[in-house]
């Protein structure tokens, strides 16, 4: 019974080193950026570091903040700077420029991809990339006289005096059809627009006013 006892004992004094030598860490963080939070067109959205935010050309985006992975960095402190971005002809941009806040209008960026750079003082916390798409027209079904007709970029429909016509579907890369707007031109034509700017149209050579799209 005495050995037991002493077995006992010494599983027990090895159960709590165990404990000391692989049981029992300091908490652990990876330093850089979480992510950054923005509005595009007024819908929040969060993008984490490394990640792409994809857009199309005349989106407004708006960067909110950004929240580091690194315990005691507050938001406020983080500058997000898009490069090669001036709020204002003529204004200074370089490294450690903030840009929260400014609605950014992608139809006036040159270029397609850009840097977003999260920084703490002259620190570089991490970054995203942005990506602007031009919007594309792929092309439109319309309705003559109850017809289907497919007609790409820059094509032509030829219609006569008494045809009927509706403007049935859309197809482009925005992946909201109800984004696309469609403008009847009294010159006899279709243009299509996203945010306000055109990028697509089609001809329809009306031969008498008061013919349109339906």
């Amino acid at each position: 019974m005495r050995m037991l006892c002493k077995y006992t004992v010494v599983l027990t004094i090895l159960s709590i080193w165990g404990g000391w030598a692989y049981g029992v860490t300091k908490p652990k963080f990876s330093p850089g950026l979480n992510h950054i939070t923005v509005m595009v067109n007024g819908e929040k959205t969060a993008i984490q570091a490394e990640q792409t935010l994809s857009t199309y050309r005349g989106d407004s985006i708006v960067f909110v903040q950004a929240e580091s992975r690194e315990p005691g960095v507050k938001p406020s402190t983080l500058a997000i700077d898009l490069e090669g971005f001036q709020a204002e002809p003529g204004s200074i941009d370089g490294p450690g420029v903030d840009d929260r806040g400014i609605d950014i209008n992608t139809g006036l960026l040159q270029g397609k991809s850009f840097k977003v750079a999260v920084r703490s003082g002259a620190r570089l916390i991490g970054q995203i990339k942005l990506v602007v798409a031009d919007p594309r027209f792929d092309y439109a079904v319309i309705r003559v006289n109850g017809s289907p007709v497919t007609v790409g970029p820059g094509g032509k429909l030829d219609l006569q005096a008494a045809d009927q016509i509706k403007l049935e579907s859309v197809r482009s890369n925005i992946p909201d059809p109800s984004k696309v707007e469609v403008e009847a031109s009294g010159g006899g034509a279709l243009r299509f627009k996203y945010r306000g700017r055109v990028f697509g149209e089609i001809r329809l050579p009306l031969k008498r006013s008061g013919v349109g799209a339906r």
